[in-house]
């Protein structure tokens, strides 16, 4: 699995690759550490994610994330947080 992610509109857009049939399984990571705010990743940056808007398609998913009210979303920390989860769900 790879990734990039880039600052787009005052959020980020990040695709996630070479997800060899795994791509439910991401989404749901990303999901759930997006449900348990800023325990379910070493950078806490989840609890800033306001809103997500999530697609897979051709063994790949596509993230657009939004920052909550008052709040910017860090590139370098959702980094941390996807290698985390990504991790953690070829793990599984």
């Amino acid at each position: 699995m790879k990734f990039h992610v880039e600052k787009q509109d005052g959020g980020l857009s990040i695709r996630i690759e070479n997800l060899a049939g795994q791509e439910a399984a991401v989404l749901e990571a990303v999901r759930e550490c997006r449900r348990s705010s800023a325990w379910a990743c070493p950078s806490g940056e989840c609890m800033n994610i306001g809103t997500m808007d999530a697609r897979a398609a051709e063994g790949a998913v596509f993230l657009t994330l939004t920052p909550r009210p008052g709040a910017e979303l860090s590139a370098s920390a959702i980094e941390e947080c996807l290698r985390y989860m990504l991790g953690q769900t070829t793990r599984a």
